[in-house]
């Protein structure tokens, strides 16, 4: 059963807080901000565009669940024979149309969500999701409807936050459960936060203990304290779900160590065994 008001949740998370904006200091929807975005994305995120650019979508009818920006849609627009991306909000609809317009691309851009997919069945070649169906109350609507629009043979390349990863285990359940403890404790000594770390203390007064919890922790700890679902998993639990579906996956690799996006080979050597973005690659059975 899907809860509509948890989806609520993260469609206003997502509305005020638009993926991406936030580094970028140009004047927001200019072509100088889509322009300052993409290159920011693609070179801390070097992996992307390999990844994008491996898929041979010239012949493809292709769907991107979850915008942002709207970069990445601009990279499979440009290649594929048609694209379509959908988002829960508006501010990603209107800034993923936006970017469009501004390369004179077509797309089809639609709002709604990754749990009520709005296509008719065996729809599309491709589905592409970046980083945002852990994100989503309950995945497995998502995989099932994933299923469903995808044409006979049709592929899917999806990631997904891992916690077989350095940022889940030492990062989040260690060092900031640990820096969550001593902004307790500077607050009840009449000390101040930084914002961040104030609205995790104010979480915590909502909440009490709970608020630190190994379930509930993490969802606070990935993009900012207000996000309420951000999941994280094992690779052999989402490849579970993804057959339950019949969705088999071929291949997995991981991505993204948080360092400086100056050492691209570093970070990338890490993140092949440490990262915290786990991709997965496999079709429709």
């Amino acid at each position: 059963m899907i809860q509509h008001e948890e989806i609520e949740k993260v469609e206003n998370f997502w509305n005020e807080h638009l993926c991406g904006k936030q580094f970028v200091n140009e004047e927001i929807y200019t072509p100088a901000f889509f322009n300052e975005y993409r290159a920011f994305r693609y070179k801390k995120e070097h992996h992307l565009l390999e990844i994008i650019n491996e898929y041979d979508s010239s012949n493809k009818d292709t769907l991107e669940i979850g915008l942002g920006v709207g970069a990445d849609t601009t990279q499979w627009a440009a290649k594929s024979k048609s694209h379509t991306g959908i988002d829960l909000t508006d501010e990603a609809v209107y800034s993923t149309t936006k970017h469009l317009e501004l390369l004179g691309l077509k797309g089809t851009i639609v709002k709604g969500s990754a749990e009520e997919l709005p296509f008719k069945n065996e729809s599309f070649d491709l589905v592409y999701s970046q980083g945002v169906l852990h994100h989503t109350d309950n995945i497995e609507n998502t995989f099932s409807g994933i299923h469903r629009i995808l044409r006979p043979d049709g592929e899917f390349i999806i990631m997904l936050y891992t916690k077989d990863s350095f940022n889940y285990w030492f990062r989040i359940q260690m060092y900031f459960r640990a820096r969550m403890l001593a902004e307790i404790f500077k607050n009840k000594i009449g000390l101040k936060s930084n914002p961040t770390w104030a609205e995790h203390y104010q979480n915590f007064k909502k909440m009490g203990w709970k608020y630190l919890s190994w379930k509930e922790f993490p969802h606070h700890c990935t993009d900012g304290p207000s996000c309420t679902i951000a999941n994280i998993y094992y690779k052999k639990e989402i490849i579970d779900l993804l057959a339950k579906h019949n969705l088999i996956v071929e291949r997995t690799e991981k991505y993204h160590f948080p360092i400086s996006s100056k050492h691209p080979k570093l970070e990338r050597s890490l993140a092949k065994y440490l990262g915290f973005y786990r991709f997965y690659w496999g079709k429709k059975i």
